[in-house]
């Protein structure tokens, strides 16, 4: 069984009052045989040397990213630095992560750093969590779909890596004491783990009720519903898509075999008229059109502690990667959700959390079957338990 603790500072200038009040709140006597670091933090930090002197003081890996806001039981604060540490006698973690990532070399760089994290455990590893970064050449849902594939749709969590100004210069995914540049990281899990996943992407009540069917996509790419091209068919039901505000517009992707939908958002408009979406949209698939408010979001926010808490008694925590749009889309009340989740937690004591705010959700869903299928998502509450 995983064992969860965390620490959290704002403490940015000073690295050594940063590391002692990190050491402070963790009980280092307390691990187990096997432990990995899963951290956030505002990108400020990445410069800082804190990651250097926290990989030199703490005998276990770290992955990790730039987020928006961050969270735990110890403080909450957008300036904020979360670590979460995963300990356990019977599991074994192994870390790694990819060289620059390119369109021509992705695929090669993904099954390389795998193979290479999966050759040091004893088995088949029981899930994934990886952090991405932000590739104007790959979009995330390429990656997270590649990365399953090629690990045989084991499990696979994670985020892509954000920030608190919303400039893709300044995400960071994070190895160690190395801030990647265009590079993945990732960390196998094997053994006695029993992960449960949980996706809210938005209440019905604010889905709108028309449907229609995706008769021409291409993996990302939306092309035609309906028979008719996208924007003409959005143009139908009274949606007008523009390029600069493209990525206000919200799809519900009812996939074929899903029990519940996808929230996918609109990345681009492209030249002919096709849309570039932050997921696959295969043909056959319904869609509908989401809206996305402050309420929504507190919404799906509530609905999503409420099915992290049902595992409270059997599991040790939460790591918590909501979309960052919600903060964004919260204005001018940016930390109601933040707000509302450390309320709740605090409520919830012995059971650890960890939040931050992710650029595109990987978290697995449930098929009509109860299995685990591997899905990227945007706009959702996101959340492992362990």
């Amino acid at each position: 069984m995983v064992k969860m603790m965390t620490a959290f500072t704002t403490e940015i200038d000073d690295v050594d009052d940063a590391v002692s009040e990190i050491l402070s709140q963790l009980d280092l006597s307390a691990l187990q045989k096997n432990s990995v670091g899963i951290l956030t933090c505002h990108f400020e930090f990445i410069d800082s040397g804190l990651l250097g002197e926290l990989h030199r003081r703490l005998p276990f890996d770290i992955i990790g990213m730039s987020t928006m806001a961050s969270a735990n039981p110890h403080g909450k604060d957008i300036y904020g630095l979360t670590l979460t540490v995963l300990t356990g006698d019977d599991v074994v973690f192994a870390a790694g992560s990819t060289g620059p990532l390119g369109a021509d070399t992705f695929r090669e760089q993904l099954a390389g750093t795998y193979n290479e994290a999966a050759a040091k455990l004893p088995g088949k590893p029981a899930m994934i969590i990886s952090f991405m970064p932000f590739v104007r050449e790959l979009m995330g849902p390429v990656l997270s779909r590649t990365l399953a594939e090629i690990s045989g749709e084991i499990p696979v969590w994670g985020g892509i890596a954000f920030n608190a100004n919303a400039n893709y210069e300044d995400c960071y995914v994070i190895y160690n004491d190395t801030n990647l540049e265009n590079a993945l990281s990732m960390v196998l899990i094997y053994g006695e783990v029993q992960p449960e996943f949980v996706v809210v992407s938005i209440p019905e009540e604010h889905i709108n009720k028309k449907k229609g069917v995706v008769t021409d996509s291409e993996g990302v790419i939306l092309r035609q519903v309906n028979d008719m091209p996208v924007l003409d068919y959005l143009s139908s039901i009274g949606i007008v898509v523009i390029k600069e505000v493209s990525t206000t517009t919200s799809f519900m992707v009812y996939y074929e075999g899903s029990s519940n939908p996808v929230a996918l958002g609109v990345a681009d408009v492209n030249d002919d008229g096709s849309l570039l979406c932050g997921g696959e949209i295969p043909v056959g698939s319904r869609i509908s059109i989401a809206a996305i408010s402050p309420k929504s979001i507190l919404d799906s926010a509530a609905e999503g502690l409420q099915r992290v808490l049902q595992y409270k008694d059997s599991h040790s925590g939460a790591l918590m990667l909501p979309c960052g749009t919600r903060y964004v889309m919260s204005s001018p009340n940016n930390n109601d959700e933040v707000d509302f989740i450390a309320e709740v937690m605090a409520k919830n004591p012995g059971f650890e959390y960890s939040f931050g705010y992710s650029g595109g959700e990987i978290c697995p869903v449930r098929d009509e079957n109860g299995n685990y299928i591997n899905r990227h998502h945007n706009y959702t509450f996101s959340a492992c338990i362990l």
